[in-house]
């Protein structure tokens, strides 16, 4: 089975995962062996047991009591025995601050954990938040921590979960019932998002590298999420108990198989689903993402943002998934968690700390700590920058131009992978987004019987790339499933590309067919200099997604003419 083959390759990339979720991930080898059971379809266990994941607590606790220790000044009771039953019986826990001073009622914030974290995550910003007067609750969702149940993502039985805690909250806690705040990151933001929209007690939320759509993180541009995807599974099976469905909905997408059914189910964990309820509702939301991270791609949050009419902020920073906001977990000053801080103390007690005069919308540079800023998003003053496409010659690449091609051209290239890729998974992009060490490739000798490259003349003025880059072109394959992988470079004298940014896409029903090819690339800021050269190169296979079918050696051919204009359509200012 190639799903089978596919996680016994990449099974190892999920221990990447586990290292960087510290200490809680149930390791023991009995449970290893369940995983590895479950991926190759053998075993039909789901759990990791909650004693054992009672114990992983117990040791995470314990790593993180330094960092607590520095915050913990007495000013505030922790209660670390807090659990509660769900509508179903399931029975969820999770840790309680209160402050001391002060007769309240108080605002209160709750948080959800990330994917494969527990209650703990949190505890340090928990005690900042209960310094300053809040009541904060952590909890484990359902399948994770020493909650019980299965894994629900973000689905209905975690929207009970989230309405019974507030129940507790409220009945437990001397809590301001109107002044309610949710955060999380990552599986906590969507949990998040989705809460404030159907649980109308809370007020506001901070979300931190979620998703606006699970169907375009997931299956954005009919592509799987290999690595991504893969990493959630196998974390999912290691620290937490599976819903068995997780893992078939993901493996049907590899297949491409029944399709829709497993969209429609991503789509009601949605917060694009519910946009229209909160809009209606009016509550503030606070974005940040990142415009590195491959699993939560920009350009799916972007859509949701714009489509919220209820006041909001939006930070995009450098970075892959969670890398931007994880510095807060620790305590340490951190810009994400500044402005998180700063919007609760605005909205949930009426702090006047200059947030809301912020600019809406800001993105940091690319390779930069600089950000840019707007009013509104999209920005009603962006100019969009349209370069043209024209074909290869035999022995030099096609060129970027900023007027129309008037040559007529097809290329043909073979499927296959060649030197333009996004790198090494997960390496290359912790490098690139963490310490802004980018991907690099001589774009002369990518292989032009492998993929498309063209290539600008030098720039004589700067290129402010500030979002999306769209390319469009006319193909047609001898595949009836093509599939597409788009890069962007900023490239020097000797041809060294740096990869910017990237876009994939995979169409059916097209064998023989001329067919427009689409592809929106991640959305970034960036500065192209004078002197440098934009190269685009377009191949078939990247270590990042999955292809529809094992590799096959196909043709696709990518036709010019004044009439079938191939294009890059720049978001700039």
């Amino acid at each position: 089975m190639k799903k089978q083959k596919i996680f016994r390759l990449l099974l190892p990339l999920g221990i990447f995962l586990l290292v960087a979720c510290g200490q809680n991930g149930n390791q023991n080898s009995k449970d290893n062996a369940a995983v590895l059971g479950v991926l190759n379809g053998t075993n039909s266990s789901t759990s990791a047991t909650p004693e054992a994941l009672q114990l992983s607590n117990a040791a995470n606790a314990k790593d993180i009591q330094s960092a607590f220790a520095k915050e913990n000044d007495g000013s505030f009771t922790f209660n670390d025995n807090i659990s509660f039953l769900s509508n179903d019986g399931v029975k969820i826990t999770g840790n309680l601050f209160i402050p001391k001073s002060g007769t309240g009622p108080f605002p209160a914030v709750i948080f959800v954990n990330s994917w494969a974290l527990n209650e703990y995550e949190y505890i340090v910003p928990a005690a900042k938040l209960a310094k300053k007067g809040y009541v904060v609750f952590s909890y484990n969702t359902r399948g994770f921590g020493t909650s019980g149940g299965l894994i629900n993502v973000a689905g209905p039985k975690d929207m009970e979960d989230l309405s019974k805690g507030i129940d507790f909250l409220l009945a437990n806690a001397p809590v301001n019932p109107t002044n309610i705040g949710i955060a999380g990151i990552s599986y906590g933001a969507g949990i998040s998002l989705l809460g404030l929209s159907k649980e109308p007690r809370i007020k506001t939320a901070v979300a931190m590298s979620g998703w606006g759509s699970l169907p375009d993180s997931l299956y954005g541009n009919q592509t799987p999420r290999l690595v991504w995807g893969l990493l959630l599974v196998t974390a999912g099976y290691i620290t937490g108990r599976m819903d068995p469905i997780i893992a078939e909905n993901f493996g049907k997408l590899l297949d491409t198989r029944d399709v829709a059914t497993v969209l429609a189910w991503a789509s009601e964990r949605s917060p694009n689903s519910a946009v229209a309820a909160l809009n209606a509702a009016g509550k503030p939301v606070y974005i940040s993402n990142n415009s590195q991270d491959n699993l939560f791609q920009p350009n799916q949050i972007l859509p949701y943002f714009e489509q919220l009419t209820v006041p909001k902020k939006l930070d995009l920073n450098n970075g892959i998934h969670a890398t931007a906001e994880i510095g807060g977990i620790l305590g340490i000053e951190n810009y994400v968690w500044t402005n998180a801080y700063d919007w609760f103390d605005y909205w949930l007690k009426g702090v006047q700390n200059g947030i809301m005069t912020k600019p809406k919308v800001s993105i940091q540079k690319r390779f930069s700590s600089s950000r840019v800023t707007y009013a509104s998003w999209p920005n009603p003053n962006k100019v969009e920058r349209t370069y043209h496409l024209r074909p290869m010659g035999l022995l030099t690449p096609g060129k970027i131009t900023t007027t129309a091609n008037t040559s007529n051209g097809n290329d043909t290239i073979l499927s296959g992978g060649t030197n333009a890729t996004t790198g090494v998974p997960l390496l290359s992009e912790i490098l690139d987004g963490a310490v802004s060490v980018p991907v690099t490739t001589n774009v002369n000798l990518i292989d032009r019987s492998n993929a498309m490259v063209y290539i600008s003349d030098q720039l004589t003025t700067s290129l402010k790339l500030r979002g999306r880059t769209f390319y469009k072109g006319k193909i047609n394959s001898s595949d009836n499933a093509p599939h597409v992988v788009v890069y962007l470079y900023e490239v020097d004298f000797w041809g060294t590309g740096k990869l910017i940014t990237h876009g994939t896409a995979t169409l059916f029903g097209v064998k023989g067919k001329d067919t427009d090819l689409i592809v929106d690339l991640q959305a970034v800021a960036h500065d192209f200099p004078v002197g440098s050269r934009l190269a685009l190169a377009i191949d078939n296979i990247d270590p990042m997604y999955a292809v529809p079918k094992p590799v096959s050696l196909y043709t696709t051919t990518f036709k010019h003419s004044a009439s079938t204009a191939s294009t890059l359509r720049f978001e700039s200012e």
